[in-house]
């Protein structure tokens, strides 16, 4: 079941966004994380906005405990909120 995660990060900024962003290196084509669907992220003026959709809560999950978590941690990012849904749909995609 594909899950859709959003994060809101109250306090964080775009420089910390692209520290994460550099620690974890490219992750399109051959280096995307297994499981990854779909990935956009902006700035929301009180914080950052980070929108994800996974083939499943599991690899969601993995690639949070493996590698998202001490990348935000390294770069002091805030504790997110995180609302979940399972997908219905997806569309516009490649």
């Amino acid at each position: 079941m594909a899950v859709c995660r959003i994060f809101d990060v109250q306090g964080a900024t775009l420089e910390q966004y692209d520290q994460v962003a550099e620690k974890l290196g490219p992750e399109t084509g051959p280096n995307k994380p297994p499981g990854a669907i779909f990935h956009v992220a902006g700035h929301t003026g009180n914080g950052l906005m980070v929108i994800e959709v996974w083939e499943s809560p599991e690899d969601a999950n993995r690639y949070a405990e493996e590698r998202l978590g001490a990348a935000m941690q390294e770069f002091d990012l805030p504790e997110p909120q995180i609302t979940e849904f399972e997908v219905h749909n997806t569309d516009w995609q490649e």
